[in-house]
């Protein structure tokens, strides 16, 4: 150890926390440097992994927090930037006394700030990740609420085509009763021809009334075709609603694997968060 002081004699209280400071620095949780000054110069200096700041023997400068705690007589507590020596790091300054209360120099533990650089960048990348969940739920409620639209008139559509249909029943069983009466009368008629024979006026009667009947059912006929044509629309409109409802169907199965993918991240981050949090 090189001692620049001009004093012919440290303090034996320096002397030991030189001794002990390496094993304060393997106790200490963190990695860790570990410095020991007197009142103008550093005494011992002993890195860590990150901080390989070589020290010992230098003169303490003059706007550090070593030099305002040995001021101050407090501890102090600094934030170094990574510009400074290249890492970012957090410094405690403990002023040292003698068994008269002089401050005769300072112990100094510098800790770097990667991880918590880390924690940082994790919890933005969550706050970010916690967005993109949030947008693609909201997308996801969206579609849901379209679909349901959708449903809800493929369900007003199927009230209406079975509507058509009782309709379409009405008139086949008018055409069913034209075709009851139409027998009735065939047979009144063949009746009537074999008991007066040629003389059978009634066929006339019988004839226009077959042929009114014949006539209602052809515009009773006219009237199924139209209300089958109006089916067949309302059918079409119904498939085409079904493969909407279907495509937003796909869309939601998107947007759930979109979830679960930001989920599995966010997940990631939960767990290298409780990695930083074990050593911080």
């Amino acid at each position: 150890m090189n001692y620049q002081t001009g004093v012919t004699e440290k303090p034996m209280i320096l002397n030991t926390l030189i001794d002990v400071a390496p094993i304060f620095q393997k106790l200490f949780p963190l990695d860790c440097t570990i410095a020991i000054t007197d009142k103008e110069y550093f005494l011992a200096d002993y890195p860590s992994k990150e901080l390989q700041l070589n020290l010992e023997g230098t003169k303490i400068p003059e706007d550090t927090g070593i030099r305002k705690a040995m001021v101050s007589e407090e501890t102090l507590i600094t934030i170094l930037p990574e510009e400074v020596y290249g890492v970012p790091f957090k410094s405690i300054a403990l002023p040292i006394k003698n068994k008269i209360g002089q401050v005769v120099g300072c112990m100094a533990l510098g800790m770097s700030l990667k991880n918590q650089e880390r924690l940082k960048k994790a919890t933005e990348s969550l706050s970010v990740t916690s967005e993109e969940i949030v947008a693609s739920t909201e997308e996801l409620a969206a579609s849901a609420q379209e679909l349901a639209n959708g449903m809800e008139l493929v369900d007003l559509l199927r009230k209406e085509m079975e509507e058509q249909v009782l309709r379409t029943e009405e008139l086949l069983d008018f055409i069913r009763s034209i075709a009851q009466n139409s027998n009735i009368l065939g047979l009144n008629a063949a009746i009537e021809a074999a008991r007066v024979g040629e003389k059978g006026q009634g066929f006339k009667i019988i004839a226009a009334e077959i042929r009114k009947m014949a006539e209602d059912s052809g515009k009773s006929v006219e009237k199924i075709k139209l209300i089958i044509e109006e089916i067949k629309q309302r059918t079409l409109r119904i498939s085409r609603e079904m493969q909407r409802a279907f495509q937003l169907s796909q869309n939601q199965a998107s947007a759930s694997q979109e979830i679960a993918t930001a989920i599995q991240g966010l997940n990631e981050f939960i767990i290298e968060l409780e990695d930083l949090s074990r050593i911080i």
